[in-house]
């Protein structure tokens, strides 16, 4: 037997649930019926839901679906200011967020907040690389740049070991060369260990 289509299914749950007019409720109803039958990737838009099912001339309450958040609207807006960084400090503070976040998302078997945690952090490394590269930034701005690219490289090969492999970076030679090259500014020309 052919598995229903999403729109099929949507008017079939309908039909099943003896809905009467459509309000936020049965929209509800409709998108956990999805989700169970395909899976996390199975809830559709509120709207869209609406539309498949005033294309069949049932009553649906536009006013109220219109003003539904979406299935994905809750990531969007916790991963939104996780996507980018100005600085070393600032990268390092949006990778131990988005490694929090991606631990509670995990451990609650949420692989949508999975999902979402990844893709922050590929945008993230995406531009720390864009901006390693830049003319527009000093030398300094860009080897953190490019060290973020590398820490968010690293946290995505391996999530569970990078706490650790950043405080083992965090002690090497060459970071602790690139952080007294920061804090003595461009304007110190003496290499960091020599005196001048």
């Amino acid at each position: 037997m052919k598995r229903p289509t999403k729109q099929e299914m949507v008017l079939e749950i309908y039909d099943r649930e003896a809905m009467g007019e459509v309000t936020v409720r049965e929209i509800a109803i409709i998108n956990r019926a999805l989700v169970e039958e395909y899976g996390e990737g199975g809830a559709m838009q509120p709207a869209e839901i609406a539309r498949i099912l005033n294309l069949e001339e049932l009553p649906v309450r536009f006013d109220q679906i219109f003003r539904m958040d979406s299935p994905t609207e809750k990531y969007e807006l916790l991963f939104r200011e996780l996507t980018t960084c100005g600085s070393l400090e600032e990268g390092e503070a949006v990778l131990r967020r988005l490694d929090e976040l991606y631990r509670e998302f995990q451990q609650a078997g949420d692989k949508t907040g999975v999902r979402f945690a990844r893709t922050a952090a590929l945008q993230l490394k995406q531009q720390a690389a864009g901006l390693s590269a830049s003319p527009t930034l000093d030398d300094q701005q860009r080897v953190e740049m490019g060290e973020i690219t590398q820490w968010t490289s690293v946290w995505l090969q391996t999530p569970d070991v990078f706490a650790q492999w950043l405080e083992l970076r965090k002690a090497t030679a060459a970071y602790k060369t690139m952080i007294e090259m920061k804090t003595s500014g461009p304007g110190d020309q003496t290499q960091p260990g020599k005196t001048g």
